[in-house]
């Protein structure tokens, strides 16, 4: 049966209006980040203004869980922002600001102080011109995943220009893009918790640019920072082909490929280079490969700037080239070193020194024009190995960044920004102004209770992290205390929970001892308890140990002490008996979108 399609123009101050209520949803299963620059969103606006055409913005009905309306973006997200942006004033049009007073929305914010007025404002009848303007939107009403996901293939593949990973992306979905996007995210740190994210937020896990502040500095992404791919490059998504390669093989080094069209093929469910791939990674299985994946990352990482070094000057003497291929060769070597013989790293600064001009000794091969092949990348990680592998030591017991658990907690922390509702902090157990005490079982139960009205108010992973201040004034607080430096992390501090547990406890196993029992304590059902301790982590972020409570939706509300209780930004609010029919209408419909 064929989709009703509707074709209208939507004026501008109009989707301002619809933009702050939330009405664009951003599936980024699809679309990533925001990549235009500000010359690029201040020509589009130019074009408004002067009145020529503009593109199309393709768009699907989505029905909330609360039954309120919004559209799925499926093309068209960099124009929407960038006539939002426009209006909030984020950059000019031929040296012209936008006009706060022009609308009632942006002259409330600028009187509020949340929008300041930039100077030189364009005159209030150039940009009525550009509030009236319709800009032409198709819309059709689908709800079917697969039809969606066919939709947004075409049309990214119909004519315009995109990189080659742009293009294997566009609509490409299951278990190898899912994983590629999941792996290449963690290192980017632009993860949401959620695939549907307001257009509102997209700015806090975008890419930033020239004259841009998004939420992620492209110039502290691992791969620009250490000159692996350049910042033009990583808007082209060439971090995702590198990733793509790595994880590949990782998970069938046999059959794993070096070439461009190896990547088209797995990118293409129907072909056998992708179902083989796929076989494999069911055979590790995926988060046992992600694992791997950010375990390896993370050691190599953490060798290279043990002594503030750069991959690229460290490994290179001379001129750097083929600097990708280099960075796969010796991540396939700490791989082999880690995952396949279950070393560990003995000395980091001795690694390092390994690793010195190690191009210029062992790859120079690599300069030749002959074609990178697969057993050429396994012949010359096989020379690394073997210069590397007296760093290494037998790894005893279990490896806790290997464990099932553990969270990068960046990730997490960048994650809070668009789903306040699914996360919290706090710096400790204890309290440590007023009148002190040790131990404070009451906010291990706020905790649980946080949990359960966190698990009823959204589908998925809910994190309540402690060892973590949102506000230098507590982090300030906390290290007089106990004569700590908090770790900063962007906006939030990482005090951590180790000169507590050593203060008060002896050591952090005592306190995690103390926790377990207050959770055995709570008034919730035994699965829930049982689930929270299962989930009960404590890891290490540099020097700072670092507790996360984890929970994750079940089939039915969780109960705390006979009550419901539900989120609202940082509150939880009991749900009164009379809105309970309501409440499990809304629990249920939001279970079943998330599953789709």
């Amino acid at each position: 049966m064929q989709a009703n399609l509707s074709i209208k123009g939507i004026t501008v101050q109009n989707i301002y209006s619809q933009y702050l209520l939330g009405y664009y949803l951003i599936n980024r299963r699809y679309q990533r980040k925001l990549v235009w620059s500000i010359d690029e969103k201040a020509k589009f606006i130019d074009s408004i203004l002067n009145g020529y055409p503009i593109p199309m913005i393709l768009g699907a009905n989505y029905k909330k869980a609360d039954d309120s309306n919004a559209l799925e973006v499926l093309d068209g997200m960099q124009r929407l922002n960038a006539v939002t942006s426009f209006i909030e004033g984020e950059f000019s049009v031929s040296s012209h600001y936008f006009n706060l007073e022009a609308i009632a929305q942006t002259k409330a914010k600028k009187d509020s102080g949340e929008l300041i007025q930039k100077e030189p404002a364009l005159p209030i009848d150039e940009c009525a011109k550009i509030l009236d303007y319709p800009v032409p939107f198709s819309i059709f009403d689908e709800s079917e995943p697969l039809k969606l996901d066919e939709s947004f293939r075409r049309i990214n593949t119909g004519g315009r220009t995109l990189s080659k990973q742009d293009v294997r992306q566009a609509g490409s979905l299951g278990l190898i893009p899912e994983s590629i996007n999941e792996a290449a995210i963690y290192i980017r740190k632009d993860s949401s918790h959620s695939n549907f994210v307001d257009l509102r937020n997209m700015r806090s896990i975008s890419l930033s640019n020239r004259g841009l502040a998004y939420g992620i500095n492209l110039t502290d992404i691992f791969w620009a920072k250490h000159g692996i791919i350049t910042q033009d490059n990583i808007r082209m998504s060439r971090d995702e082909e590198l990733v793509a390669h790595l994880l590949s093989y990782i998970a069938d080094c046999v059959g794993a490929q070096t070439t461009s069209h190896y990547l088209d093929e797995i990118y293409d469910s129907q072909t056998n280079e992708a179902e083989q791939l796929a076989r494999q990674i069911n055979k590790l299985g995926k988060e046992t490969l992600l694992r791997h994946f950010k375990h390896v990352f993370e050691e190599l990482k953490k060798t290279i700037e043990c002594r503030d070094q750069n991959f690229k000057s460290l490994v290179f003497k001379g001129k750097p080239n083929k600097v990708t291929q280099v960075y796969q060769v010796i991540f396939i070597a700490m791989h082999k070193a880690i995952i396949q013989e279950n070393l560990k790293i003995a000395n980091y600064e001795n690694l390092q020194s390994s690793l010195e001009g190690i191009f210029d000794a062992h790859l120079t091969s690599l300069n030749s024009d002959q074609k990178w092949t697969a057993q050429e990348r396994e012949a010359l990680s096989n020379a690394v190995l073997g210069v590397i592998r007296k760093n290494f030591a037998p790894k005893v017991g279990i490896d806790r960044n290997l464990s099932g658990w553990v969270e990068n907690l960046e990730n997490i922390l960048n994650e809070s920004r668009t789903e306040q509702v699914c996360y919290d902090f706090k710096m400790g157990f204890c309290q440590i102004t007023g009148a002190q005490s040790p131990f404070l079982p009451k906010v291990v139960s706020k905790i649980v209770k946080t949990l359960t009205a966190m698990t009823n108010t959204k589908p998925g992973e809910c994190y309540v992290i402690v060892g973590v201040a949102d506000k230098e004034s507590d982090a300030l607080i906390h290290d007089t205390h106990f004569g700590s430096t908090s770790v900063r992390y962007k906006t939030f501090f990482i005090t951590g929970i180790d000169e507590e547990a050593k203060m008060y406890h002896g050591d952090l196993s005592q306190l995690e001892q103390k926790i377990i029992q207050q959770i055995d304590k709570e008034p919730i059902s035994d699965e829930f308890k049982a689930q929270i301790k299962a989930n009960l982590v404590t890891f290490s972020y540099g020097a700072k140990e670092i507790c996360l409570f984890k929970a994750v939706r079940g089939t039915e509300p969780a109960m705390y002490h006979e009550k419901f209780y539900a989120r609202a930004l940082s509150h939880n609010e009991e749900i009164e008996s009379t809105k309970y029919f309501t409440f499990f209408k809304m629990f249920e419909k939001d279970s079943a979108l998330a599953q789709k």
